[in-house]
């Protein structure tokens, strides 16, 4: 069974009703996280969940007919049954897939208007490679590239983390690590990958599974403007990266450059 969590204040739309109604997959639960606080409201929801899976998805987004189908799909584990070899050969704890934008939509917020064609000094700044999907740059800058349906193709990548609006998580993997840690505020910023580096530790792996496929519509909900409370985005950013990964030089200018982004935002806003 899957429990799957809406993280919104605001009533799901027809659409996405609409959507889950037209799923392939039909073993699961809708467990709307209502309350004030992203990591309040997971860790409530995380509480009530009955599935094995613990799913969450925005408001905000379109559902093709098979993406819970594929989604669990992505959990099948690998085995090896071949003579000397260890059967067992790796366990998935997390699944994530696309989350496209459609074109009309792009100009929507800044970071997915400057992902499309980024200059050559962003294009170094994320190794080279601004496409890749649920990448953590060594700037400590997440990728977009799934966001983009023209950069994502049919196949296996190697990913750092799980998409935000389209993450998949073991229940009891998440119960394990002691759920959504509040340190966290505002508006889910690395919230969801603490918990997957935590969990990542432990020796699990997580999977990307390219058809299981959500487009984010962008909508300007209730809380739209809390998730440009710039400073508690960079805390939130410190914090994950003192606990999660090493120093690099890069990490220093994206953090001068997070830092205009935010003066700039409240002079001119």
């Amino acid at each position: 069974m899957i429990s799957l969590v809406i993280l919104t204040q605001d009533p799901i739309s027809e659409d996405l009703q609409y959507d889950l109604d037209r799923q392939t997959y039909r073993d699961f639960e809708v467990i709307m996280a209502t309350e004030d606080g992203a990591a309040n409201a997971l860790n409530l929801a995380l509480a009530k969940a009955k599935g094995e899976i613990f799913v969450r998805i925005d408001s905000d987004v379109r559902l093709t007919n098979t993406w819970l189908e594929e989604i669990v799909k992505g959990f099948e584990n690998k085995y090896d049954f071949s003579p000397g070899a260890v059967n067992y050969v790796e366990c998935i704890a997390g699944v994530t897939g696309p989350t496209f934008v459609p074109i009309y939509l792009r100009n929507e917020r800044d970071s997915i208007r400057v992902a499309q064609d980024p200059p050559w000094w962003l294009r170094w700044l994320w190794g080279n490679d601004p496409y890749a999907p649920a990448k953590i740059y060594n700037c400590g800058s997440v990728s977009y590239g799934s966001n983009f349906i023209e950069h994502i193709e049919d196949k296996e990548y190697e990913i750092d983390h799980l998409e935000g609006t389209n993450w998949a998580m073991r229940t009891g993997l998440i119960r394990c690590v002691g759920g959504f840690d509040p340190k966290f505020d505002g508006v889910w910023e690395w919230l969801d990958d603490d918990v997957c580096f935590k969990i990542k530790k432990l020796g699990y792996e997580i999977k990307y599974n390219p058809k299981a496929v959500v487009f984010h519509m962008l909508g300007k909900g209730k809380h739209f403007n809390d998730r440009f409370e710039g400073w508690g985005r960079i805390k939130n950013w410190l914090r994950f990266h003192f606990r999660h990964s090493k120093f690099h030089y890069k990490k220093v200018i994206w953090l001068c450059l997070m830092t205009g982004y935010v003066i700039k935002k409240q002079l001119f806003q």
